[in-house]
């Protein structure tokens, strides 16, 4: 019975070695090699109240596409430290302490002007008060299925000080709003796309500027094909 069991695990221990490995890899989107510092609390502005899509990131175009079917699981910030006074008049002003949530973007299937996108899922919401004035990365308490394509955005339902501003032409950034762009960005409307199915046209651009945060995706492994084997009778 000893050797029974013997010879069997020798056997498993010869089909996992044989087996190949499936392996996930890890992707940083978003990331900048070329530093850049958030405005606040000088010249300090923010974003509120809508969902933000970097476009141009240094000269990389949309720089939060997903390169692969995989899940999101968390989110790199960036936030600008302020006085109290700031942190008084944004929380008064805009409906509250600074939050922000993750957004996976699927460019709208139906037939619509361009830059239309639809909210693929969606993190929980993050309270960042105790965490401005630094870079933090934030776990995902679900992670967030992405598609091979779909953009990484970022709403802010309040506000959040997560803006590199007086950069080159080589950054830019549109918000999900329609009309009303203006020359500055913080508006009281509620644009942020709070709910998944909704869809929004991000006309909007603002250029000069980078949006302080990127995304940290897990790959979905690719399942293992079969070889085909082929016997082949050996001439005398």
């Amino acid at each position: 019975m000893k050797r029974i069991l013997i010879g069997a695990a020798a056997g498993l221990c010869a089909l996992a070695a044989a087996a190949p490995i499936a392996s996930a890899r890890i992707y940083e989107v978003g990331a900048s090699d070329v530093p850049t510092t958030t405005s606040c609390p000088d010249n300090c502005f923010v974003v509120t109240r809508t969902t933000a899509l970097q476009v141009n990131n240094g000269g990389r175009t949309y720089p939060t596409t997903s390169p692969v079917r995989g899940r999101v699981v968390a989110v790199t910030l960036q936030l600008g430290s302020l006085t109290d006074r700031q942190i008084s008049f944004f929380n008064r002003t805009y409906g509250g302490t600074p939050r922000v949530q993750l957004t996976v973007l699927s460019q709208t299937k139906r037939q619509k002007p361009k830059r239309w996108y639809t909210v693929a899922a969606q993190s929980e919401v993050f309270r960042v008060t105790p965490y401005l004035g630094r870079t933090v990365q934030l776990p995902l308490e679900t992670t967030l299925p992405v598609e091979k394509g779909d953009f990484l955005a970022l709403t802010v339902p309040t506000w959040a000080p997560v803006l590199a501003v007086n950069l080159d032409t080589n950054y830019s950034w549109r918000a999900s709003r329609r009309a009303q762009c203006g020359a500055d960005i913080t508006l009281v409307t509620q644009h942020a796309q709070q709910t998944v199915g909704s869809e929004a046209q991000y006309k909007c651009l603002y250029q000069t500027a980078r949006l302080q945060y990127s995304a940290t995706i897990i790959s979905t492994p690719r399942p293992n094909r079969e070889r085909r084997t082929t016997s082949r009778t050996r001439r005398p």
